[in-house]
């Protein structure tokens, strides 16, 4: 009977991704908070599970988008990834992304590099997939261009957690290249930008579940602002 009840819901989900036009994922392939990680190397994309940290749906965070729950930034990001971003960073490796590794803590007004990823989200209780733009609000409008900056070294050294910072970084795994690298003065002066959680979208509740798409942009691909 249970075996039955799962081929249904495959198939309820396969049928709902036919019609809204977005891709399906089988139920056992989807992230959970056990096992927060899965890489599908042969859809060049990497999956992570994360929760929403609520108070970022009211408050803005100046560049801490997704950040994993164990990092020293853990509470700062607007979604708390339960994946290590160490882990993070060598399962996109393995789905053949090159990292960019191109900045250091000097590298103020410079711009992230490395492959592009196309980054989407499944909002538990909602049927398609959401583009970074529908679930973070960004004040000055430039929006999100994804990049795998690498950083693994810098990551491992100040143990900050960052999967996705939301301006040019040089410590997270991938980060923005819509917005530059700005110092701490310059980010308390003058931001690039403030961002949040979209109450449109996302659930006002805290450690709603969010999982993430990370995708290796085929070439001519556009990202989504």
């Amino acid at each position: 009977m249970k075996t039955f009840i799962k081929s249904v819901l495959i198939l309820l989900v396969m049928v709902i991704a036919f019609i809204t036009g977005n891709k399906a994922f089988a139920l056992d392939n989807l992230p959970t908070k056990e096992n927060p990680l899965f890489i599908d190397k042969k859809n060049k994309q990497v999956l992570i599970y994360t929760e929403i940290n609520a108070m970022h749906l009211y408050q803005p965070a100046v560049h801490w988008g997704v950040v994993f729950k164990d990092g020293r930034f853990g509470d700062r990001a607007i979604l708390k990834a339960y994946c290590n971003q160490l882990d993070f960073h060598d399962a996109l490796i393995q789905i053949g992304a090159k990292s960019g590794n191109s900045l250091a803590k000097e590298s103020a007004g410079k711009h992230v590099e490395g492959d592009e990823l196309i980054v989407t989200a499944i909002v538990s209780g909602q049927s398609k997939e959401l583009p970074l733009s529908d679930i973070f609000y960004d004040s000055s409008g430039k929006g999100f261009k994804i990049k795998f900056g690498g950083n693994r070294t810098a990551s491992m050294a100040e143990k900050t957690g960052c999967i996705t910072c939301l301006e040019s970084c040089w410590i997270s795994i991938t980060s923005n290249a819509a917005y530059p690298m700005t110092s701490p003065l310059q980010r308390f002066i003058s931001p690039n930008s403030q961002f949040r959680g979209k109450l449109e979208t996302l659930p006002a509740k805290e450690g709603h579940p969010v999982i993430l798409i990370y995708r290796l942009a085929n070439k001519g691909e556009t990202h989504a602002h």
